[in-house]
């Protein structure tokens, strides 16, 4: 079994629940507000709203811990300002903790696993940052319309921190459990959080705001819309190969702008807002590929998912944690792949090596082959599409915690090592 696939869907990132309490009580203060009254009416609807909402989740005294400098204001704007610093102190603890427990870890594997877990951490931080900036000109009218991203992003946040833990299976000594009660407080108000968001409707209705009940029926969505793909999404499912335009060219023999996949990436500019094409032309590219968060709207487009291969084999046997295994791995949200090939070549008898791992938001992959042994496919966090493409694998072969979607998709089950059952 993977290391990150045994993950349990605990929920350990405050940044949820802090988040999702602020936006419910700053919405109930707005409404006070609006009526006027004295202030102590208003630190007693706010008393009011914290208790309301608190009594709904699982961890009711962590809950109300992290909104306790939150009732003597009736501000909203700074009820979410309470919110967010006290989800970014509680992650910022934990990043300098995994920074001081690195300089003790002799073990290699260990001090991997909390290189891996800082990088992780830092995502999650960057999953509030976001989640915090859909929400900070709070408009009630548009809560539904940004709830899914939202859900999202909260969960990827949870992931990240999840994996952060997985990464220490099989190390030495206490630096994983030492790492787990850092993160026990996190894990209680996003358990909080996550019951929040599913239902948050009912939260709502239930403090009585006027008007809401209306706003939320308005904003239902009916059997048949389209919450998938985005509009250059489609377009690149529908185009022809040949009509698509690259900006630079991969090609072994020179005959390209550059010679390896990471050399193309390096050029890509800084804060790039529109799709960059990297055309790779066929042959075997032995190489671990990175595309990084921030690196958005990228384009890998091949010359058949059998023709252009990227291969490597990176493993869990060797030494590396399941998370580092990927030969490719996709972090840069709106990322998207055609007719090209990923492989892991390790083998099974080296247990986990991942051929892909797919950490991005709004991820298309079309006419692509994925191979490799155990973990071939690791969809580990938010939006993923596959279509027409081939996977193939023995144990987890597809896993992770992704809303992912596959259509017409082929999944080939390979021999595994005696005694292991192969499963999905």
């Amino acid at each position: 079994m993977a290391d990150a696939g045994k993950r349990k869907n605990v929920a350990i990132a405050g940044v949820a629940a802090v988040l999702l309490v602020a936006c419910v009580v700053a919405a109930t203060l707005s409404v006070t507000n609006k009526k006027g009254g004295s202030g102590g009416a208003q630190v007693t609807t706010s008393t009011k709203a914290v208790h309301a909402i608190c009594a709904t989740t699982d961890y009711k005294d962590a809950c109300e811990t992290s909104l306790v400098d939150a009732k003597n204001t009736s501000n909203p704007k700074e009820l979410i300002k309470v919110a967010f610093n006290s989800a970014m102190k509680n992650l910022s603890d934990a990043i300098s903790h995994s920074a001081v427990l690195k300089e003790a870890a002799k073990d290699p594997r260990t001090s991997g696993a909390l290189d891996t877990c800082k990088e992780l951490l830092d995502d999650s931080v960057d999953d509030l940052k976001r989640s915090f900036s859909k929400v900070e000109d709070f408009d009630m009218d548009k809560i539904e319309e940004y709830a899914d991203d939202l859900k999202v992003w909260i969960s990827g946040a949870i992931t990240h921190q999840q994996t952060c833990l997985d990464a220490f299976e099989n190390t030495t000594g206490d630096t994983g459990e030492k790492m787990k009660k850092l993160l026990k407080f996190a894990g209680e108000l996003t358990s909080n959080g996550l019951a929040m968001v599913t239902q948050f409707s009912d939260v709502l209705q239930t403090l009585e705001i006027p008007g809401m009940k209306r706003r939320l029926l308005s904003h239902e969505k009916k059997a048949g819309d389209d919450g998938g793909l985005p509009a250059d999404g489609r377009r690149f499912l529908a185009a022809d190969p040949a009509s698509i335009k690259p900006n630079v060219v991969v090609a072994q023999d020179g005959s390209g702008d550059y010679k390896t996949i990471n050399e193309a990436l390096k050029a890509v500019p800084e804060k790039n807002n529109d799709t960059y094409v990297i055309k790779i032309k066929a042959g075997v590219y032995k190489e671990q590929v990175m595309v990084p968060r921030k690196m958005n709207k990228i384009v890998f487009l091949g010359d058949g998912p059998t023709a252009t291969k990227i291969t490597g084999s990176l493993n869990f046997i060797d030494g590396v944690n399941t998370y580092r295994t990927a030969t490719v791995a996709i972090q840069g949200d709106g990322f998207m792949a055609r007719d090209i090939g990923f492989e892991n070549s390790a083998g099974a008898s080296k247990h986990q090596a991942v051929a892909l791992r797919v950490s991005a938001d709004n991820a298309i992959f079309y006419n692509c082959q994925i191979d490799a042994y155990q973990d071939t496919l690791y969809t580990h966090s938010y939006r993923q599409y596959y279509r027409n493409c081939v996977i193939s694998g023995t144990i987890d072969f597809i896993f992770g915690d992704a809303a992912a979607v596959f259509q017409n998709c082929k999944m080939l089950v390979r021999k595994p090592l005696e005694n292991q059952a192969c499963m999905v």
